[in-house]
């Protein structure tokens, strides 16, 4: 249907929004590519201390998550009004995306001047070129690829708000499938379009090589998974329509109340999710942070499809918890015992087959010189265990709203793991910054315990402590059991399968073994 984008060119405020996007798009854009060249150019002369501490200030805002960017240039923003009667608005908004986008210019223009001779420029004075005429005539063509380039990103840039856009119009059709426990239907939808978009970036890879158009195809076909999932929702829910909603309406659900701290929340979590790569990259390099980057790369592949397990469950638990008020049952009670052991069988799961295919794995599609310690892979290990493990958990505490009652162990999670990580990485390298993560982690982890057992599961605290100090035990069995037997394996990819027969049965047994027969597993 195309009923909300008709809608959408109807509303003056979303179409005033839109051109006010578009004219600071076209400035920023102009302004940084002048501004950021220029810098460049500067930048490339300095000697080699001075250029290397500006363009690690200059990459700050590359590294940083944007909301912490735009958070800090808020801050300023306050700072210099309060002195200099500026005012929120335009101006502002100009100058923070300039700010944004410069970093992204000199990160383009620079690798041109490594491969630009270094006498050019001297070469034409000596011919008769004043300053300007080398700069203008001898140095610009040189290195006008790499601005033009900026210019392709601007494009993807805004290709990708359009996708964006597309999904938040047909957003809530995928949420009434999830709320009604149908997911599966738009998995469905999605996996069709999702094999026709890799076909169609494999066919363009070989014969229309073009960036643009590679990313043009995956907003397409994204846009069009939507549409389909848009047109097969009026049919499966013909009883459903639409109803003005009021300021009222949101104020009397308390949305705005839950919204305020639930931005402290992820605020904070983006904070925690990005320190890692923030400290890699500020105290190891690029080279280390490429590596780190190959093992996010496959775990982000194997998160997506736990996600699409434990999602299923997401809908179910908000159906049972359906006030947030209301403590639970014995019947509720013994149902969540029975998820939460659920989700310490998939975190004993995923991560017994991180600690024995991880290091196999990468050493066979990357090479061995590309491997990080062992000691990294087994703390990442408990770090995926600790998500996991309580999954189950979080997605009550997701329910049951009260977000003011954790925010602090967010902040703290947020605070510790960027702190923590720059004292242990000069002492244990890149497994340090990860041990910072898991602590980080398991403070958050203690927040949605707090509020799950004050709001829901009154009375079970003890009890769910005594069982996570079992589930400890049996992890470390699970794990060391699992690694012992995978030692004795031949390496490469022949190496892998008995590997990964070993993980789908020993982990499972012993959990099986040891929780089998209580009622939880019932």
């Amino acid at each position: 249907t195309l009923d909300w984008y008709a809608k959408l060119f109807r509303n003056e405020v979303i179409i005033s929004s839109l051109m006010n996007t578009i004219i600071i798009a076209v400035i920023a854009s102009i302004a940084a590519t002048l501004l950021g060249t220029l810098a460049a150019i500067g930048i490339n002369s300095m000697r080699k201390v001075p250029k290397a501490i500006v363009m690690n200030i200059t990459n700050m805002p590359i590294v940083n998550p944007e909301i912490v960017t735009g958070v800090s240039l808020m801050l300023l923003f306050v700072f210099f009004a309060a002195r200099m009667n500026l005012e929120f608005g335009f101006v502002t908004l100009v100058i923070a995306h300039i700010t944004f986008d410069v970093p992204y210019v000199i990160l383009n223009v620079m690798p041109k001047f490594r491969q630009m001779d270094p006498n050019l420029f001297e070469a034409a004075q000596d011919l008769g070129c004043s300053p300007f005429t080398a700069l203008r005539k001898v140095i610009l063509p040189e290195i006008m690829p790499g601005v033009a380039s900026i210019q392709t990103a601007y494009t993807v840039y805004l290709l990708n708000t359009i996708s964006t856009l597309s999904g938040y119009f047909l957003v809530t059709r995928r949420l009434m499938y999830t709320c009604t426990q149908q997911g599966y239907l738009c998995t469905r939808i999605d996996f069709c379009f999702n094999v026709a978009n890799y076909l169609a970036r494999i066919a363009i890879a070989l014969w229309l090589p073009n960036y643009i158009l590679y990313f043009g195809v995956s907003i397409l076909f994204n846009t069009g998974a939507n549409l389909v999932v848009a047109a097969r929702y009026k049919k499966d829910f013909p009883e459903l329509h639409e109803v003005k909603v009021t300021l009222r309406d949101f104020k009397d659900l308390g949305i705005f109340h839950d919204l305020k701290y639930y931005l402290v929340h992820r605020l904070s979590n983006t904070i925690y999710g990005s320190s890692d790569t923030i400290v890699t990259s500020r105290m190891a390099g690029s080279a280390m942070t490429a590596n780190l980057g190959n093992y996010t790369t496959v775990s982000d592949s194997a998160t997506n499809i736990g996600n699409k397990i434990m999602d299923s469950f997401a809908a179910a638990i908000g159906n049972i918890v359906y006030d947030k008020s209301a403590t639970a049952n014995a019947h509720d009670k013994q149902v969540f015992w029975g998820l939460d052991l659920f989700s310490y069988f998939f975190g004993s799961f995923v991560a017994t087959a991180y600690l024995c295919l991880f290091q196999p794995f990468m050493g066979a599609w990357m090479g061995e010189k590309w491997l990080l310690p062992l000691s990294f892979v087994l703390v990442f290990c408990l770090n995926e265990y600790v998500g996991w493990n309580h999954r189950m958990l979080g997605s009550y505490r997701a329910v049951l709203g009260h977000f003011e009652e954790d925010q602090w162990f967010m902040v703290a999670s947020a605070t510790v793991n960027l702190a923590l990580s720059f004292i242990l990485f000069p002492l244990y390298d890149i497994t340090g910054a990860l041990i910072a993560t898991v602590v980080a982690h398991c403070i958050m982890w203690a927040g949605r315990v707090v509020v799950v057992f004050r709001r829901y599961m009154a009375g079970g605290l003890a009890h769910y402590l005594a069982v996570q100090a079992l589930h400890l035990v049996t992890l470390a069995a699970c794990m060391g059991g699992s690694y012992a037997l995978c030692a004795r394996m031949p390496g490469g990819w022949l190496g892998l399968a008995p590997r990964v027969l070993v993980v789908l049965v020993v982990p499972n047994l012993l959990n099986l073994a040891v929780y089998g027969w209580g009622k939880d597993a019932a």
